[in-house]
């Protein structure tokens, strides 16, 4: 069967049938999700096993079995809590690619008290087969303390250079590549924009 996989900004992830537009199955999340999906097989070519994976907006990667929506596994490859995925994972040679960025400007944005920002961009490598981390890649070093406010809060920098969309991988050089976003602070950072 022909299935067509998207989620929702209200906390669902749907199967639908492609031709019908009807519904298979749905996978609830507790945030909303708009990245696209990516749908791999994690077996053999004499034994097929499709799995679905997402991200969502509160940093969590998904995996689903591709015909019944059963949850395979859930992990937070960046544990900042600001995280999130809004790229799609990239699945090669058995690794899922993921790209992660955050939602900290709006924290920093909200309160002169907040300490802005810590955030790193970056890219996850993670097992297909059961979410554990293989590597991951900051886009920024660790942020370090610069300047305080004028409420004299600790401002931190560089910091941010999200990873917003898919990476791209060439398997003929067997390399990946990404797009970095904005730093979220002074000062800026050689890999962001």
């Amino acid at each position: 069967r022909i299935r067509d996989f998207l989620g929702s900004a209200g906390g669902r992830f749907y199967s639908l049938d492609a031709k019908s537009g009807c519904i298979h199955w749905y996978y609830e999340m507790s945030v909303g999700q708009r990245s696209a999906a990516t749908v791999a097989n994690i077996g053999t070519a004499a034994a097929p096993r499709y799995v679905v994976f997402f991200g969502d907006m509160g940093g969590y990667v998904h995996a689903a079995e591709a015909a019944t929506g059963k949850s395979l596994w859930r992990v937070k490859p960046d544990p900042f809590p600001a995280a999130r995925v809004t790229g799609s994972p990239a699945f090669y040679n058995g690794r899922l690619y993921v790209p992660v960025a955050s939602g900290e400007e709006a924290s920093a944005g909200a309160s002169a008290e907040y300490e802005c920002c810590k955030f790193r961009g970056g890219l996850a490598v993670l097992d297909a087969r059961d979410g554990k981390q293989i590597w991951r890649y900051y886009t920024v070093d660790e942020p370090k303390p610069t300047k305080k406010n004028a409420k004299g809060t600790q401002l931190y920098g560089p910091a941010g250079a999200p990873v917003w969309s898919s990476p791209a991988i060439d398997p003929k050089t067997n390399t990946v590549y990404i797009t970095t976003g904005n730093n979220y602070s002074d000062p800026t950072s050689p890999l962001s924009d």
